[in-house]
């Protein structure tokens, strides 16, 4: 029989409720929920009937013997239930982003680095066929060398999604629901850039909004030879997701909605591949078999806090540039929270 791994589910909101229906198909795990609300543990209970709750992350470590934790709380406890994780000595998978504080992040990678468990931050791209696609295309020298980045991710849905309301509160929430994008630029080019230069603004008369509904961001590299833009709005629906990789031998144009890629190539060929991702839940079981690998010492985690880091690195850039209207080094800003890159 196969060891079942003991999970405790912290939050049990919308995104924590998808990871609970996964995680539920699974014969190698034992679940476990901890969430204030009565809503959302009476709608976890429609996924899992038999999952007990704990009052606290503490009593399901020590009472209910879990091994790992899944922080699906919202961005502004990550860092204190990682840290609080960390001491009880458990696994840690913390949804994105890290933290919505540079100071904290550090602290969280200080404290990962001295524990023995795993600690990986979920961007669960990372593991859509979609993406792997693209990201082998790149390194297989289709498109040559990179010169541009483009994303755009327009996502009212997320304001419909959501359970607890807070972007309506929340400064820049935009930036951290839409981290995603920040975590793929580094990760689909293997380049981090220099600088930044964003601009935010709410518009529009919409039922639901932010402080700030549209972010425009530049990126740009000391070496001047690539260059990127990244738009996030919460404003459009259906929401709209897309990208594309301009390179010196070619193009890749993808949407993430369907799943699709073009190549095309300086000598006029065109192909195209659909269809890539199939059913989108296979993207988030695809990210938690390779957690629960890592936890088995099969292999490393995917994103451990000293990489997450970097998306967060890049939200705060947007978020200051938005608010000083200046560019903003990325390096002095990294220094100034002790670390570097």
């Amino acid at each position: 029989m196969v060891r079942k791994i003991k999970l405790c589910l912290v939050g049990a909101g919308s995104i924590g409720r998808r990871h609970l229906r996964i995680l539920s198909e699974r014969e190698d795990t034992a679940l476990m929920v901890v969430d204030p609300s009565e809503a959302c543990r009476e709608k976890a209970r429609e996924i899992a009937p038999q999952v007990p709750f704990y009052a606290s992350m503490e009593e399901a470590v020590r009472v209910g013997g879990a091994e790992a934790v899944i922080l699906a709380t919202p961005h502004g406890m990550h860092a204190s239930m990682a840290l609080e994780a960390i001491s009880l000595g458990v696994h840690v998978f913390c949804e994105k982003p890290m933290s919505d504080s540079l100071e904290e992040c550090v602290a969280m990678m200080q404290a990962a680095k001295q524990s023995d468990k795993v600690f990986s931050v979920g961007f669960m791209f990372r593991f859509d066929p979609f993406i792997r696609k693209v990201k082998a295309l790149i390194e297989e020298g289709r498109i040559g060398n990179v010169v541009h980045y483009a994303s755009r991710f327009a996502t009212y849905n997320t304001l419909l999604c959501s359970v607890t309301r807070h972007q309506e509160h929340t400064p820049f929430a935009l930036a951290m629901d839409c981290i995603h994008d920040s975590d793929l630029l580094y990760h689909i080019t293997g380049k981090m850039p220099d600088t930044v230069l964003a601009r935010a603004y709410k518009a529009g008369d919409l039922p639901l909004s932010s402080p700030q509904n549209v972010i425009d961001t530049l990126y740009g590299w000391n070496e001047a030879t690539m260059g990127a833009h990244v738009h996030f709005n919460y404003v459009q629906h259906p929401q709209i997701h897309t990208l594309e990789v301009v390179g010196d031998l070619g193009y890749i144009q993808g949407d993430f909605m369907t799943a699709s890629s073009t190549l095309g190539t300086r000598d006029g060929k065109i192909e195209r591949f659909t269809d890539l991702r199939g059913d989108f839940d296979n993207v988030y079981r695809a990210e938690w078999n390779e957690f629960l690998r890592a936890v088995r010492g099969e292999r490393k985690a995917e994103n451990p806090p000293e990489e997450a880091v970097f998306s967060t690195l890049l939200m705060h850039g947007q978020i200051e540039s938005a608010q000083s209207g200046a560019p903003v080094d990325l390096h002095r800003l990294a220094e100034r929270y002790g670390f570097s890159f």
